[in-house]
């Protein structure tokens, strides 16, 4: 065996006979260090496809085991490898090994000649697969799926048990004639780190993967007690409920024949109901019912016809949205709940006309108001004032608010007809206060639809600006406008750790049904600062979920390590926590302090105190002691002279202060009846509002089963979680764009803020729990929403700003520059269509515009 280290990111070995057979591998010890250290997960890159490895010590040996499909693999690379090893071959023409090490990823590189190089390999390898016959193999891997994997699921997950999922099944589904063409991607998984409640093979057609979304696709799915595989159609599209999910598959439903398969989902057993709302239709195999690989690949066949079929209905649907050349026949109902119908219209043209002639037409045709997609709210800012709409989503709405006279959008007018345009529409005086803003009006004239703004002219600057501006952009589509595509941004985050996912069961089989982003944003919250405040409805499970949270980590009333205390009316002082003297003299000791005596006690084990109705009294009364230490004060909480003459009560005390097991919940009503919650409680920590309670089909979050005492390292961040510098760079720079919009407004957040956003965001980084981009999504709307409304100072325009912040620069200037009404029309469309980076504050801040 030779190795030979030819660089710190780089290796060479010469391969042996045994390298193609045996899944493992002798590293001598100078090599260890090139791998990394015993016990690592390794990725191997092969042919653009990662493969696990992993490096571990037997009988004083270094091994590195690897995947019996990369084996496979190395071996169709060089199928000759047996009679090769047989023979005398020259030194020169040794088979080797490349790996280069980048970052936590080893690419690999066969090379089998003195000339051979990694491509060679691929045309091997791909010369191999197309000898494959279509479907063949395809029974035997499904039975050994059902069969298989009940067993294996509750062991490690490194059997290479999974390669079953993860490679062969797909190998296989890439032979069948249709997905040969290249228009497909096959993937399975069978699990990251553990093996997956739902394991899957999933077909995806590559021109279908608009923007990384995969709402629709053809899947091979385990049923929840493996005893039956599914070959189905499923729509999944992210942040949508059950209902919106079972009405979606139900019109793709309606779009095609699906023969003799079953569409009901009442027999479907998987671990989600979301996954069983979103099938179109499917057909079950079991065992005793697996057909031949022929009539497995005639069925497959007949999906892979339907799942087509969806693609091009959902195609044609949208060449009719965005088509400017007809809208035909849309119906929608009007704000006070008619429907209007309005008939097909004529091509979109340009308006030649005398513009004075079609002002006096547009007044005699009703005027229909469009509700747009986010391609035509870029096309209307596009041309800024000039609303000219090209595309249509939905429907046309009557204007009920705005009675004015039209003011249709035309090419600019040679300079002798500027004047004459003036007196069409001349100047009128409103009262600012009560109209701060034009409003928009659209009209439709001799079969032409008409867009524009109700726009009073007053002096001829103004005029041929705006013309200017709308001619502009009739020169650019959308898309030239904005600096990048428009990118989907859900505003959902559904994926948990094997671990939230477990506490997400536990909570669900309670009867409650918490959403998975919630748990992850209360977990990291709690875990970045021991500091939340949780506001809600009555009723919205604002008290039930951290103590349930609690309870589903082990953290109970009856081990002492949960508390939750109700606030009184008007407590006037601080005694009501810490404790009070009584009549002769004695300490009794308040809930708080029991509750630091018990977390001193036990320092491995996490601590929760759930201030129940924290507005009820002023909290400046008596929450000053606990934020000094809850912001960082290792002082103890009470003086010698607070215990009077009860030495006893002073020495068990005394020394009493903030741990770091200790983890404080409140809770907020707001409201009649209630305190405002002082700037200083909202700045010590984060601002969680409860969700409106989903009725509807309960889901099914898997088994409950598991380990439910959490040690408090849990709420630390892993000393050895990787890429951390990367995280904090990318956190920074985004905080620091934010920072300099804040500045703007002479609102800035303060050390503390910056500080603790980005504890949330590297505890979130270490456990891939949020992207940077949703930590500062979240970072908004739990810090910076809060603060402002307690900042006199902060106006309308900051919270506009902060709803487009990493927003396209083009598209997030136009929507700058709309009157709030306008922006908020605009904005709705486009939180609608996905396309807004921070959905979730974005959400926010319209919420709070709305009211102002």
């Amino acid at each position: 065996m030779s190795w030979e280290l030819t660089g710190s990111d780089q290796m060479i070995k010469m391969m042996e006979l045994a390298d193609f057979k045996s899944t493992e591998m002798l590293v001598p010890v100078e090599m260890i260090g090139f791998f990394g250290n015993v016990g690592d997960r390794l990725a191997i890159i092969y042919q653009n496809r990662e493969y696990p490895a992993y490096l571990e010590a037997e009988g004083g040996n270094t091994i590195l085991k690897w995947s019996k499909v990369l084996i496979r693999k190395l071996g169709e690379t060089f199928p000759d490898y047996e009679s090769w090893f047989q023979g005398e071959q020259p030194d020169v023409f040794i088979p080797r090994m490349e790996l280069t090490k980048s970052n936590d990823a080893f690419s690999l590189s066969l090379i089998t000649g003195a000339s051979a190089t990694a491509s060679d390999a691929v045309k091997a390898s791909d010369a191999t697969q197309k000898t494959i016959p279509a479907g063949v193999g395809l029974r035997e891997l499904l039975l050994k799926w059902i069969a298989g994997y009940p067993n294996y699921y509750p062991r490690d997950f490194r059997f290479s048990f999974k390669d079953i999922i993860n490679e062969e099944i797909p190998k296989v589904i890439e032979s069948l004639e249709a997905i040969q063409s290249g228009h497909y991607q096959v993937r399975g998984f069978a699990g990251d780190t553990q093996w997956a409640e739902i394991p899957w093979v999933k077909v995806v057609e590559k021109k279908d993967q608009r923007l990384d979304h995969e709402d629709l696709y053809l899947a091979y799915i385990l049923a929840k007690d493996s005893g039956k595989l599914y070959l189905a159609i499923v729509y999944g599209k992210e942040g949508l409920g059950i209902r919106s999910l079972s009405e979606q598959a139900a019109k793709y439903r309606e779009k095609i024949e699906t023969e003799n398969f079953k569409t009901s989902h009442q027999e479907v057993l998987l671990a989600s109901a979301s996954l069983v709302s979103g099938i179109v239709c499917y057909r079950e195999y079991s065992e005793t019912d697996m057909p031949e690989d022929g009539v497995l690949a005639t069925e497959f066949e007949a999906f892979r016809k339907m799942y087509e079929q969806c693609l091009i209905k959902d195609r044609d649907a949208d060449k009719t949205l965005v088509s400017n050349e007809t809208i035909e026949k849309i119906s929608t109902e009007t704000d006070c709940g008619e429907t209007i119908e309005t008939v097909s219209a004529s091509p979109i043209m340009e308006v030649e006309a005398d513009p004075k002639t079609l002002v006096e037409a547009a007044k005699t045709v009703a005027e229909p108001q469009l509700t747009k997609t986010a391609a035509v709210v870029a096309k209307d800012l596009d041309a800024n004032r000039s609303d000219e709409v090209i595309d249509s989503d939905d429907s046309l709405l009557c204007n009920a608010e705005d009675n004015r006279e039209p003011q249709p959008v035309f090419p600019s007018p040679p300079p002798d007809k500027a004047m004459e345009t003036e007196t069409v529409a001349p100047c009128e005086s409103r009262n600012p206060a009560e109209t701060p803003f034009d409003q928009e009006a659209e009209s439709a004239q001799n079969g032409q639809i008409i867009s524009g703004k109700t726009q009073k002219i007053c002096e001829k600057a103004e005029f041929e600006e705006d013309h200017a501006i709308a001619s502009d952009a009739n020169k650019a589509t959308p898309v030239e406008m904005l600096t990048r595509p428009l990118v989907r941004y859900p505003a959902q985050n559904d994926e948990l750790t094997p671990a939230l996912r477990l506490v997400q069961a536990k909570m669900g089989n309670r009867g409650y049904y918490y959403p998975a982003e919630l748990i992850k944003r209360y977990y990291l919250s709690i875990k970045s600062k021991p500091f939340v405040m949780i506001k809600g409805r009555v009723g919205s499970g604002k008290t039930s979920f951290p103590r349930l949270f609690a309870e589903a980590i082990g953290a109970t009333s009856e081990n002492s390590r949960f508390k939750r205390l109700l606030v009184g009316k008007n407590w006037d002082d601080d005694t009501h926590l810490f404790g009070r003297l009584d009549s002769r003299g004695h300490f009794i000791p308040g809930p708080i302090m029991l509750m630091l005596k018990a977390a001193k006690e036990y320092p491995d084990k996490p601590h929760f105190f759930l201030l129940d109705e924290m507005d009820r009294s002023p909290t400046a009364e008596y929450l000053r002691l606990l934020l000094e230490g809850i912001n960082g004060s290792q002082e103890p909480f009470l003086k010698r002279e607070d215990f009077g003459s009860d030495i006893t009560a002073y020495r068990e005390y005394g020394s009493l202060n903030f741990p770091d097991n200790l983890y404080f919940i409140a809770t907020i009503n707001e409201g009649l009846g209630y305190f405002p919650v002082p700037d200083r409680v909202i700045d010590s920590g984060n601002v969680i509002e409860m969700p409106v309670v989903e009725i509807g089909v309960f889901p099914d979050y898997g088994s409950p089963v598991g380990d439910s005492d959490w040690e408090n390292s849990a709420f630390k961040i892993h000393s050895q979680a990787k890429g951390l510098p990367e995280i904090l760079e990318r956190l920074m720079n985004l905080l620091k764009d934010l920072q300099t919009l804040l500045i703007g407004h002479d609102c800035p957040m303060g050390y503390r803020g910056k500080n603790e956003i980005l504890a949330f965001g590297i505890n979130s980084g270490a456990e891939g729990l949020f992207t940077e981009e949703e930590i500062i999504d979240l970072a908004i709307v739990q810090r910076i929403l809060p603060a402002l409304a307690l900042d006199p100072k902060a106006d309308h325009v900051v919270y506009q700003e902060l709803a487009c912040f990493l927003l396209d620069d083009g598209l997030r200037e136009k929507c700058l520059n709309l009157p709030l009404d306008r922006f908020i029309g605009h904005y709705e469309v486009l939180l609608k269509d996905q396309v807004i980076p921070c959905p979730r504050s974005g959400q926010a801040v319209v919420k709070l515009l709305k009211t102002k």
